[in-house]
């Protein structure tokens, strides 16, 4: 039974070792608010009433 008890407790240390990984690795790929503004008003042809251009056109 001790077993199971030590099984079951390293089970649910990898997973949340696993989801903080995952969460700083987002958080790492993920740019800031303030990254994305600076690359737009880098951009010339910004216009701020245009969409941005992720969205795509029709």
């Amino acid at each position: 039974m001790n077993t199971f008890k030590t099984l079951f407790l390293s089970a649910a240390i990898g997973v949340a070792l696993a989801a903080l990984g995952i969460a700083a690795t987002m958080a790492a790929l993920s740019p800031t608010a303030a990254e994305v503004a600076r690359e737009m008003a880098s951009e010339e042809d910004f216009d701020p009433a245009a969409p941005p251009a992720f969205y795509g056109t029709r």
